[in-house]
């Protein structure tokens, strides 16, 4: 990809040449012309990506590998972390090389330079006009100077080819130290710590603020002297009491939402609480009699509090809904109809983290004598370097530069305190006892973060509340770790483990790895431990993109027919598709309602993955007996009439291939299972890969009077005991009602 972009960068550069003379000549007048005296004041609240920007980055270097860093700098980190981090994704107007810059973009747009002054031609043009001076070894600002290899400037100053407008510089002596670290000061010197073009090792050195007519009349030099931050104090668990996990989280599928993309009741392009519950009878009309829904009996909403991000997992306030999706009565809403229909609702809490523009954090940064000082796990004295969100694992972020999600310091009680009332809050918002009102469950997110004691204590915590809600774990480890989160702490888990082996199975068309998996979790996890299964969620790339259409219905079919709750995420229904582009905005993409992603409800935050019509809608598929949609609703209500496949005893049944059946030698590409409970059994053979005549050997379990086939093609099939022999088409499936008169 580089080399091409290398081959084509002569023939761009020549196509442009005319617009750039252009330009060149007004950049020449403008630059006459400048005058320190004709800057404007600047305005305190004068926020640079209040305003549409362009990122322009550097081509003229004859070092090849200084282009590429540019190039990636541009794209992979300063449009990455506006579009991200900043939250102003339409603030950025787009990505060009130095010579596209024209004279109405220099007049219109602030520019964002990417590159050192000797491969961007601009910031070149430029750099004798700037307060901060960057030559081949050194920066220097006021009296200060920083020398290396390794340092970088990031600043904002008023745009001397058009005093209406800005610049921010993002520039280095040498290339390699390039970066763009969003702040709230003006500049920023930084020093790179640890090289690796993706990462963010830095050592910040110097920041601060230009005066309200751009003076600099100070440099604010850092405190890097490292200090212990308390991450490694311990406190004490209360008294446990021991809570059974809630009967009612036993039966059901859940439906995970990203609200942002579901459904938009007020044609703002967002999607909004309102929009869930206006589809609240697509998800489960609460009418037992009807197959026309798909029968969810738990909604997971993604994060729903006030966030700065697309995503919102970094909260800004826990006690209020995100004006995007609503307000706190819309949620209180949406609770009241959806327990009308027996749907409960869980939604993410992050007790982890929060975000950096949470008032306690904003209080505590820089501020030492902050009564917020201790909330957080500030690594210098001065307040200025703290843990980012994942710092637990990722040790080499136990100092970030102002974390874009910052630890809280779950150690400290007061900490504990205000997160656990909060939680408790939404339990009950309107403090009256009756719960109704309320959320029914919580999913934690990264469980992984917080120590054992803090989310004992939260267990005890919520549960004295009502003993009926649900803790889900987010926890990606083994099942080792998983375990321990049933010690006094969840109900529930995501079964992480589950959703690798069905695909690792899937994908190799050998059923060894999800048999394994589920044996593995019998033996280890404990009795009354509860498995969320799921196929797919937020943080992969779509299963209808990785995999065909019959693998991924096969993978389905799986999904849907072993016990324990599975998780749907939405879209799956329909076959909707999406991967990361490169981030996970792809994979969050708008739920798609109509063939033409233009009727009432559809989202537009983010593109579809296909505008055009391509069977892949609630509308195109509604009507169609063989659609992806009417295939999940036939899988949920078979759960739904045979509470066993939720609750009952998984066994395997040995599998053969005809033609080796008499050497007894298990076929590996298929899968057979037979869930019990009482006297009701139910057969399910599942084929990964070609077409075969199979024998399911059922010689070890009770004799049958009959098998009732309720799920699959007519088949052509001999005597079903001890010895079923069917034909399996490839990659089919097949469900019996085991009868026993």
């Amino acid at each position: 990809m580089r080399k091409l972009f290398l081959f084509v960068l002569p023939l761009l550069l020549s196509f442009s040449l005319f617009g750039y003379e252009n330009t060149k000549t007004y950049v020449d007048k403008q630059i006459a012309e400048f005058s320190e005296d004709k800057i404007p004041s600047k305005e305190v609240n004068n926020l640079f990506f209040d305003n549409k920007s362009i990122i322009v980055w550097g081509t003229h270097s004859d070092d090849e590998d200084e282009v590429e860093i540019n190039e990636m700098i541009a794209y992979n980190v300063v449009d990455f972390r506006i579009k991200r981090w900043l939250g102003k994704p339409e603030n950025v107007v787009s990505v060009i090389i130095d010579n596209e810059l024209t004279i109405e973009q220099v007049e219109n747009y602030n520019l964002i330079l990417v590159g050192s002054p000797n491969s961007n031609i601009w910031l070149g043009r430029i750099i004798d006009l700037l307060p901060i001076q960057i030559t081949e070894d050194e920066i220097k600002i006021l009296d200060k100077t920083f020398e290396g290899d390794e340092v970088g400037v990031s600043f904002r100053y008023p745009n001397p080819l058009n005093l209406e407008r800005q610049v921010w510089v993002v520039s280095a002596p040498s290339y390699e130290a390039l970066r763009f670290i969003p702040k709230t000061e003006e500049y920023s010197i930084y020093e790179l710590t640890d090289y690796n073009p993706n990462a963010d090792r830095f050592l910040e050195l110097a920041q601060g603020n230009f005066e309200e007519n751009w003076n600099l009349t100070s440099v604010k030099m850092i405190d890097n002297i490292e200090v212990y931050s308390g991450e490694d104090d311990t406190f004490n668990v209360v008294e446990i009491k021991e809570y059974p996990p809630p009967e009612w989280a036993e039966n059901g599928v859940m439906y995970e939402i990203f609200v942002r993309s579901f459904f938009d009741s007020n044609d703002d392009g967002i999607g909004d609480l309102r929009g869930i519950t206006k589809k609240l009878d697509y998800l489960n009309d609460g009418d037992p009699e009807t197959n026309t829904d798909l029968g969810i009996k738990l909604i997971w909403l993604m994060p729903i509090f006030d966030s700065p991000s697309y995503h919102c997992y970094d909260v800004k306030d826990y006690y209020n809904i995100n004006p995007d999706y609503g307000t706190n009565e819309d949620f209180r809403e949406l609770l009241r109809e959806a327990h009308k229909r027996g749907i409960k609702i869980v939604t993410d809490l992050v007790l982890n983290h929060c975000s950096s523009q949470h008032e306690f954090f904003l209080d505590a940064y820089s501020n030492p004598e902050s009564k917020y000082g201790d909330w957080f796990f500030f690594t210098n004295e001065s307040h200025t370097r703290a843990h980012n969100w994942q710092f637990r694992h990722r040790k080499k972020d136990r100092a970030m530069l102002e974390p874009y999600m910052p630890a809280w310091n779950v150690n400290n009680s007061e900490v504990q305190r205000y997160l656990f009332d909060m939680a408790k809050y939404w339990m009950d918002p309107n403090k009256d006892g009756n719960l109704s009102d309320g959320i029914d469950g919580f999913r934690c997110d990264y469980v992984k973060g917080p120590p054992h004691e803090f989310w004992k204590n939260f267990r005890q915590e919520v549960k004295a509340v009502n003993q009926d809600f649900l803790l889900i774990a987010e926890n990606w480890d083994g099942l080792g770790s998983i375990a321990q989160s049933f010690d006094n702490e969840f109900d529930m888990a995501i079964d992480f483990p589950f959703q690798g082996s069905l695909i690792a199975s899937i994908t190799s068309g050998n059923a060894t790895d999800f048999k394994d998996l589920l044996k593995e979790q019998e033996r280890i996890l404990p009795d009354h431990a509860m498995m969320n299964r799921f196929f797919n969620n937020h943080d992969m790339n779509r299963i209808f993109t990785r995999l065909d259409e019959d693998l991924a219905k096969l993978g389905l079919t799986l999904l849907l027919t072993v016990p324990q709750m599975p998780m749907l995420y939405y879209g799956d229904e329909i076959g909707m598709k999406g991967e990361k582009d490169p981030y996970d905005e792809g994979i969050r993409r708008p739920m798609e309602w109509c063939s033409d992603n233009k009727c009432e409800g559809m989202t537009s935050w983010y593109p579809v993955w296909d505008e055009e019509p391509d069977g892949i809608s609630v509308e195109e598929e509604i009507n169609d007996p063989e659609s992806i949609l009417n295939y999940v609703k036939e899988l949920i209500h078979l759960r739904e009439k045979y509470p066993l496949l939720e609750t009952g005893t998984i066994e395997f049944v040995p599998v053969y291939d005809l033609e080796d059946f008499e050497e007894k030698k298990e076929y590996r590409r298929a899968v057979s299972y037979l869930i019990s409970k009482g006297d009701e059994s139910i057969l399910i053979i599942a084929n990964l890969y070609s077409e075969k005549d199979l024998v399911i050997d059922l010689s070890e379990f009770r004799e049958p009077t009959g098998m009732e086939e309720i799920l699959g093609s007519k088949i052509i099939k001999s005597e079903y005991y001890p010895y079923l022999k069917i034909k399996c088409p490839k990659r089919s499936s097949f469900v019996f009602n085991i009868k026993y008169d």
